[in-house]
């Protein structure tokens, strides 16, 4: 929490990987390490794929560097030994450096700087700007647009490979007709901007994740901040 508070140099960069185990399968406890992410003001990634873990890693270092703080890395023990044909390439993932918002490029870390001014610079400007990088990324996507949709799943990491796993034993395309999907990738703090722009015309959304809230609970805090304008025209 302290160095978080601190930050990163823009040569620098910092990944915190945390291995939950969320059934407690080689574990003295079942862990879900996203809350302590959430309390020390780190954006979290979550990998759903072993292609994931290498992308979403370099992601991780790129977005701490450009945006000045340290970044999550959630692995849970089933995707972490899971296997898979992986793309390795010097020029994958692509990776953009959007312009900070409001020109608050002053994100990196100081020589010294009181903890209320690291917060201010944190919480104002840093996070901010990884959601500004999680966006130019793709981090998070909507896989079906379904344009005439009325339900929509939202899901991360292992769930999401589990919502895919169901959807095509019920015999659903990977493309289904009247479901919207979306895969996050940032899981905190989520993108108010795919958020709204997911559920627009939707009756309803169904939200797939592990163990305590945390997707739902902040999408009904955005969908909430967004009125009631998100209906049928």
């Amino acid at each position: 929490k302290h160095a978080n508070a601190a930050g990163t140099s823009p040569l620098g960069g910092v990944i915190a990987v945390a291995g939950d185990d969320h059934g407690a399968k080689s574990s003295t406890q079942a862990h879900q390490s996203d809350q302590a992410f959430v309390s020390a003001g780190m954006p979290v990634l979550y990998p759903s794929d072993v292609q994931e873990i290498l992308d979403f890693g370099l992601h991780g270092i790129a977005m701490s560097r450009h945006a000045g703080c340290w970044v999550g890395l959630k692995l849970v023990t089933e995707v972490v030994e899971g296997s898979g044909t992986v793309l390795v390439s010097p020029d994958s993932p692509s990776i953009v450096l959007p312009e900070h918002p409001d020109g608050a490029s002053d994100v990196h870390i100081k020589r010294f700087e009181m903890p209320a001014q690291q917060e201010v610079r944190l919480y104002q400007r840093r996070l901010p700007a990884s959601l500004a990088y999680a966006r130019a990324n793709g981090l998070n996507r909507i896989v079906n647009e379904a344009p005439n949709a009325r339900i929509g799943i939202v899901s991360a990491g292992k769930s999401w490979a589990d919502t895919r796993q169901a959807m095509q034993r019920l015999g659903l395309p990977s493309s289904p007709a009247g479901i919207r999907l979306l895969k996050v990738g940032m899981v905190w703090p989520l993108d108010p901007e795919i958020v709204v722009a997911f559920a627009r015309g939707l009756d309803t959304i169904l939200v797939v994740e592990e163990k305590r809230p945390l997707i739902e609970d902040q999408l009904k805090s955005i969908l909430f901040d967004a009125g009631p304008g998100l209906g049928h025209p």
